[in-house]
Order: C-alpha cells, then structure tokens, then sequence
C-alpha cells in the first residue's frame, strides 16, 4: 500500500483540491492567491511584533545582571536610622492623639497601626537588600557577624510592633529606641569594601544575580507577547493539529475553528496569570533605569554571582537587549543628533562637537562671533556604542537626546493598539445599532437613520478635536479617551452598512421560519441575522484600523493626544516642525504610510474574496 492510500481519504482530498469547501475555505483559497494581501499582512504582523515585543528589543535593563550595588546597599544601610525614628516618632504623638488607645474608639489607633506598619515594611525591604550582598557569618563570629546583627535589628522593630500592637507604648517606644541605636552602631560596623579605595577596609560583599528586564514586564506584555507567538506560528501547529488530532476530517477541522481560536486565548491568559503569580505586575516603562549610569560610574560593580570584587577572576558582563536605550533615558548632550549612519551629518569630536556640516560652525570661533558654546562631551554608558559607531543612532534623538528608533518602536505600541481597539469598538456599536434599525425597522429605523444623519453632517475629525478638547488627561488617560471619542464618533458608518444587509435578509425564510419557531428577536438577530451580514463588517472593520491610526495621528500631532512622557507616531512627528531635523518627520511618516498601506490592501482583499462573484 503506497502512502497516498494509507492517507485519510479527507487529507488527500485536500492536497487535490477535491474535498467539499463551505463559504470560509473558499473566502481563505481566494486571500491565498492575492501576493499584495500576503505582504500587507506580513508587514503588518512584522509591525505588531515590534511593538509588541518592544520591552525586548529596546531597553535599558539588562536581561541578566549579576553585580554589587554599592550605592544601593549604602542607600539601605542609612536609611535604617530614619525608619526606627519613623516608628518612634508615630508612638510618641500618640501620647497626644491616642493613636492607640481605645477612647477614641479605635480609629486613631488602626491609622497609627497602619503607619508603623508601613515603616515595619520599610524596614523588612532595607534589611533584604542589605543580607543579600552581606557574605555568610564566619562559624566563630557567633552572634556578632554582619548577618547576625542585621537579624537583631530585625528582631527588635518586630518586637516593638508587637508591644504597639498590645497597647504597650512605653515599651514600645523603649524597644524601637534600641532599634535606632543599633541602626547607628550598624551604619559604621557595615561599611562595605569599595575596589576603588583598597586600603578604607570593609566588609566585602557578595555579588548577586537579577533578571530587571524580566521584573519591568507586566502580565498584560505577557499575555500579547504569547499571544502573538502563537498567532504568529498558526499555521506551523495548526497543520499539524489537523492532520494529527483531527486526522484530516475536514468536518472536524471546521467545528474545531472556534475552540482553536478560544484556546489560543486561554493559553495566552494563563502565560499572563503565572507570570502575575510568580514575578509581578512589573514596572512603569517611563521610569528610566539607574543600571547603566551606576555600572559607568562605579557604584555598581559587575561581579560573578556568589562571588566578591576581591576573589581573582570575578568580573562578569550584563546580558543586554539588543537596543540599549531605554524608553525615556535621556542623553541632553546629543540632542537633536541626526543617525549616525549618516557620518558627514552626525560625526561628534571627544568634546561632542560636531565635526562637519552647518552645526559644526557654530562651535568656531571667529572675528564675527563674541561666543562660541562651552563642549559638552557625550557621556558612552555601559552597554552602548562608541560615540561614532553608525548603529549607535539608527534614526537619531529628540530635543532630549532620547533614542528615537527605540521611541518609535514604544510609540508603535501606542498608535497600533488605538486602531485595533477604536475598530473594535466602532464596529461593536455600529454592528448593534445597526441591527436594531434594519431588523425592526419603521420608526426605530426613522430614529437611528436621523441620529445618524445628524453626526455625518458634522465633521467627524473637529468633533473628535472637541471632545479631546474637554477631556482632562488626568482622569481619562489619553490613549483610552482617543479609542472612546473615535468610536462613538465613527460608528455610522458600519451601522448603515448592517442596516442595509439586515433589509435584505428580514423576509428571507430562515428568518420566518425563526419567528415561527417562537425564537426571540435577540436570538434571531444575533443568532441567525447577524451572521450572514457579516461580511461587509469585516472589510470595513479592516479599513476602520487604518483610520484610527490616521486620526490618532493628527491628533497627538496637533497637541490634543498622547503627551510627554508617553510616545505615539502623530505626537512623534511634532516632537519638532524644523525641517533641518528632517528625520523626527520622515521615519515617523514612513511607519504611518506603510501601515496605513498596509490595512487598505489587506482590506481590498477581504472586500474581494468576501464577494460571491469571485468564488469559482
């Protein structure tokens, strides 16, 4: 028996082209064979995993660490005096106030509660920092090693909030003094061995590993991130699925769409719950990380894990992101640099002057200029490139020296998610409405129609202007108000478009026969109706993405959208309308071009092969 006949007779059927095909197979057969609808799509799922992937590609913190922060478990080991006082500082006003006595009723007493334990809390995350650098306690050092008395310390604000909590204040008061004192005491006994002065002494700290990168990505990242992977990789695991589980059975593979569909979400959500379980709800992307500026000054020293500076052969290296640059870190001394592939524009001197072009005079001195600008020399941190190197500053900075390739993959993120969701959204609304005035008609009708030929009679952009106009930033974030205002604005469209596909299907018989069954109008709408109007939807959804990203756009250009610190393509474009910074206008314009581009072929397509005539 040759292979084709140990095959199900479903699979080779495939491979001919001669199984029975419902109306998505032929809708899939059509999208395959268009070339401009496969680029489109392949530019746009580049696109997205850009953005999506952002924090992975282009970042300050490193994916593995291993060093001694120095000036971190300094920080800690001073701080521990302010927060014993802290907490004797609250007891002592309770004399007065009877934070924790019982006749105020027990209110007063709870909030002085809550702020020692609020300072117990800072204690706890001081003393962790410091143990974690301290070395092991020598077996003779008995209760007098490093570790020893940080655990006395540890033991005393324990204790002092146990007597807090009991109502014994004096006590109290007394123990956390004792705290203070061994703070004082701990802040001279603890200082740690600096490299840098060899001969000052010390304890010498052990080096520690830590993931930072890892511990700023939030589960929402998560989700998207293996959400998209599995997106990405559909058709590699879907291939094998239908032919392995579902042997081939092209009925099987059909009713197995939707739980596909559902699973790839459920894995995606329980990526993002483990990694809120185990990790975190990770960081804020504006917060610019101290890792690189404390490796090049010194105060974080880069040591094997488990080992000391002192121990030979303890050096180790961060693992970093591909793009070192983070979000918001800043390099004021090359503002406005133009990309440093561009070496007859960019090139800087040690003094970070520039050595050719119009900017370069500026810095000569001449009978005709009283003041030439003092040198500000570029700081090169750990992880980046030489000052010259062409990768350096791929597409240049802004007026803050911020890398603006890595802005513009943060900004993608921005502009991308407001056109999925204001579409989604638009759609949701146009779709219900719509429903509603084709189903039922007469003056339900008359009264969605009207409402709707009173918002296209305005235009939609100075409405969406108005309303961002009086949206207050501080209580709706922006990104939310651009994705609301546009729905609601831009809604008509697809409602009109439902309208008129549920006018046509209203009388046809699966219709009557749903009404005869006694099924009720929402089941009959959405269960029956509404399907097979669809198609329209789906190429106007297609277009409504490319429309919110235009709209977006000119409204964080025109001042009304995201705003500094955050980053989208329109807000980037107006970082600067001088036209020597040609680049903050070109690479930004570009990106919205080509995605633009990019929906309205994938959206041409769809329009195609949703149409009957096209199907053979």
């Amino acid at each position: 028996m040759t292979d084709a006949e140990r095959q199900p007779v479903d699979v080779q059927d495939e491979e001919q082209g001669l199984y029975s095909k419902d109306y998505w197979d032929l809708v899939f057969e059509q999208l395959a064979k268009r070339k401009l609808f496969k680029l489109g799509l392949a530019v746009l799922a580049l696109l997205y995993a850009t953005a999506i992937y952002a924090p992975l590609v282009a970042n300050d913190r490193p994916y593995v660490l291993e060093a001694i922060d120095l000036k971190g478990y300094w920080s800690a080991l001073r701080m521990l005096r302010p927060v014993a006082n802290s907490a004797l500082g609250f007891l002592r006003e309770g004399r007065d106030q009877e934070l924790l006595g019982a006749s105020s009723g027990g209110g007063a007493g709870r909030r002085g509660l809550t702020n020692l334990g609020a300072e117990r809390e800072a204690a706890q995350q001081r003393t962790s920092l410091i143990l974690s650098y301290l070395p092991p306690d020598a077996p003779a050092a008995g209760e007098q090693g490093p570790r020893a008395r940080i655990a006395a310390f540890t033991r005393l604000f324990e204790r002092g909030m146990g007597e807090a909590a009991a109502g014994e204040r004096e006590a109290a008061e007394a123990t956390f003094g004792e705290a203070k004192t061994l703070a004082t005491a701990l802040k001279k006994e603890l200082v740690a061995h600096d490299p840098a002065q060899p001969d000052a002494g010390g304890i010498p700290l052990v080096a520690v590993r830590s993931h930072p990168l890892r511990e700023s990505i939030s589960p929402w990242e998560v989700f998207f991130m293996v959400l998209w992977a599995l997106v990405m990789a559909w058709p590699l695991w879907n291939r094998a699925l239908n032919r392995g589980v579902l042997a081939g059975d092209r009925e099987r593979i059909r009713r197995w769409r939707k739980r596909k569909a559902a699973g790839v979400l459920a894995v995606s959500a329980a990526g993002a719950l483990l990694w809120a379980w185990t990790v975190g709800s990770g960081g804020n992307p504006y917060d610019s990380a101290p890792f690189k500026g404390s490796i090049t000054g010194g105060s974080m020293l880069l040591v094997k894990a488990g080992m000391s500076a002192t121990d030979p052969d303890s050096a180790s290296l961060p693992v970093w992101p591909p793009l070192r640059y983070g979000y918001a870190e800043t390099h004021p001394e090359e503002k406005f640099r133009p990309p440093t592939w561009r070496r007859e524009e960019a090139e800087l001197d040690g003094d970070g002057r520039y050595v050719h072009g119009a900017r370069a005079k500026a810095f000569k001195a001449g009978p005709e200029r009283d003041y030439v600008p003092p040198p500000t020399p570029v700081e090169i941190r750990e992880g980046e490139r030489r000052l010259n190197d062409p990768w350096r500053r791929m597409a240049g900075t802004d007026e803050m020296g911020r890398d603006f390739f890595t802005r513009m993959l943060w900004g993608g993120r921005v502009s991308l998610s407001v056109g999925i969701l204001s579409a989604a959204l638009l759609t949701i609304i146009g779709v219900v409405i719509g429903s509603l005035a084709g189903y039922y008609g007469g003056r339900v009708d008359v009264v969605i129609m009207r409402a709707i030929e009173i918002i296209q009679s305005i235009p939609a952009f100075f409405l969406i202007l108005l309303a961002m106009a009086f949206t207050d930033p501080k209580v709706v974030p922006p990104i939310i108000a651009i994705v609301v205002v546009i729905a609601l604005i831009r809604w008509t469209g697809v409602a009109r478009l439902v309208r008129g596909e549920f006018l046509k299907l209203r009388d046809q018989e699966f219709v009557l026969a749903a009404r005869a069954l006694g099924f009720s109008d929402w089941r009959t709408i959405f269960r029956h109706v509404l399907p097979n109007a669809m198609s329209p939807v789906l190429v106007s959804a297609a277009f409504a993405v490319a429309a919110g990203i235009l709209t977006e756009s000119a409204i964080s250009f025109l001042g009304f959208g995201i705003a500094h610190p955050g980053a989208s393509w329109g807000s980037l474009v107006n970082e600067s309308k001088n036209p020597e910074f040609w680049w903050i206008q070109v690479f930004p314009g570009l990106l919205i071009f080509l995605t633009v581009t990019c929906y309205n072929l994938v959206g041409d397509a769809i329009r195609d092969a949703l149409d009957p005539k096209m199907k053979v």
